[in-house]
């Protein structure tokens, strides 16, 4: 089938839609996949659960070390720097250690996988909530097959790249933390009790840390994702759409409803002048709800014969 006969096609089946209008403005907005942002925290508390292990494995001896150096420097009247010196050492072999066990461990968690299993999820269920929104509007449907392969290929490796190296770095910056923690404690007097107590709390900030992650960077890619889809599609412009809840932030809260361009990125911090898209700042659960316009439709209709985009230009 020719280029004008595959756009008379796409005309003839969306046409009615449009009727008199030039653009549509999408009757779904999509949403971001709960679903995959459960899997992802769900496998940032499974990879936090290795340093737990490793660290509640070792707390008994470090709270030993911490003890008898702390009693022997209270026997000295904190003269003896000899015993800080053995301390630091007694402290950095146990964390060591924990490090060691970390990495034994995690490399067999087979974390790349995971997240490239996680990344096609969120892939599938974002392509299911676009087809919504196209079907909604404009009464058509998508090639089931069209956003498989190589179409996505890129964004999904940086992504996965990225999150291979926040995650990793998670353990490592909180067994630091907490070696400061013992060093500090034992400079300033802190009982055995208080000590572990801030190591304890150190473990549940990095854990929530994790948490945060993964709702940020499951926005993120589902962000990358629309963007892609509705650029593709030759859709210039979105209504951005916040979640309207009290976590919106106010920057957010009054773009809401506004209409912008994918090539023209509005701003969301008035200081600083910083632009970006929906889910592209931290923590942004907003949308971008397309924008659908009758001289740049290009979609892939199911049906096509020749696996071509039907366009309307």
């Amino acid at each position: 089938m020719d280029d004008r006969n595959m756009n008379r096609l796409l005309m003839q089946q969306v046409g009615k839609k449009f009727g008199s209008h030039e653009v549509l403005y999408s009757k779904y907005v999509p949403k971001i996949p709960a679903s995959a942002e459960r899997e992802y925290i769900r496998l940032t508390d499974a990879y936090m659960r290795i340093l737990k292990e490793e660290l509640e494995r070792e707390l008994p001896r470090l709270k030993d070390v911490y003890r008898e150096n702390r009693e022997a420097d209270i026997r000295e009247n904190r003269r003896n720097d000899g015993i800080i010196d053995d301390l630091l050492l007694a402290v950095a072999q146990i964390f060591n250690v924990i490090r060691n066990h970390i990495i034994a461990k995690t490399t067999g968690y087979g974390l790349r996988r995971k997240l490239e299993v996680f990344a096609n999820l969120n892939r599938k269920l974002t392509i299911k909530e676009w087809k919504k929104a196209v079907r909604s509007t404009l009464g058509i449907d998508i090639r089931e097959d069209y956003y498989m392969g190589d179409f996505y290929a890129e964004y999904l490796e940086k992504w996965v790249n990225e999150n291979v190296g926040l995650i990793k770095t998670i353990p490592e910056e909180t067994l630091d933390r907490m070696q400061e923690i013992v060093y500090d404690g034992f400079t300033h007097g802190k009982t055995t009790k208080q000590m572990v107590k801030e190591i304890q709390r150190a473990y549940g900030v990095s854990r929530r840390r994790a948490e945060l992650i993964a709702r940020d960077q499951t926005a993120k890619l589902n962000g990358q994702i629309q963007q892609a889809q509705q650029m593709d599609a030759g859709i210039t412009e979105y209504i951005w759409s916040d979640c309207r809840d009290v976590r919106v932030r106010d920057s957010h809260r009054k773009l809401n409803g506004n209409r912008f361009r994918w090539d023209d990125p509005p701003v969301v911090d008035e200081k600083s002048g910083r632009r970006c898209h929906p889910g592209q700042d931290y923590q942004c659960r907003c949308i971008a709800r397309p924008v659908f316009k009758r001289s740049t439709l290009n979609l892939p209709v199911a049906g096509e014969g020749d696996g071509k985009h039907q366009s309307a230009q």
